[in-house]
């Protein structure tokens, strides 16, 4: 793994372009990432993992408009160019589900116990060679 990190609050797609909301919470990621990362960006290739802890049955937005939005923000800073991003594993899931928190990142387990809606991001390492699906 080489970082994660947690973001508080409701993701805003890119779609929402010019907004006041969706410039509030490129910064709010910003503000996590340049906290989390104060090497020089990455080189090669990446996954990202990013789960939003959401509330009520439906997320406020898709997977792909959650993404766009935090891996931009990340490029320059954790890794030149979003392309690096070889692999995702982008999840939606309520906050208030059951969960096993046997090996958990702290992080995660910590927001989930706050109880505020958050989207939790990590970049690490790809899976190589990549299994594909049986």
């Amino acid at each position: 793994m080489h970082m994660e990190f947690v973001v508080v609050g409701v993701p805003i797609s890119n779609q929402s372009a010019g907004t006041p909301a969706l410039q509030a919470w490129r910064a709010a990621v910003e503000t996590e990432v340049k906290q989390c990362w104060t090497g020089p960006p990455l080189m090669g290739n990446l996954k990202a993992r990013i789960i939003n802890f959401h509330t009520g049955d439906k997320p406020s937005l898709d997977l792909d408009n959650m993404s766009k939005p935090i891996l931009d923000v990340m490029q320059q800073i954790v890794y030149d160019d979003d392309r690096q991003v070889r692999q995702a594993e982008l999840t939606h899931v309520r906050i208030d589900a059951p969960f096993v928190f046997v090996g958990a990142s702290k992080l995660i387990v910590a927001s989930v116990q706050a109880g505020n809606e958050f989207v939790y991001v990590r970049i690490e390492d790809p899976i190589d060679p990549f299994p594909l699906p049986k």
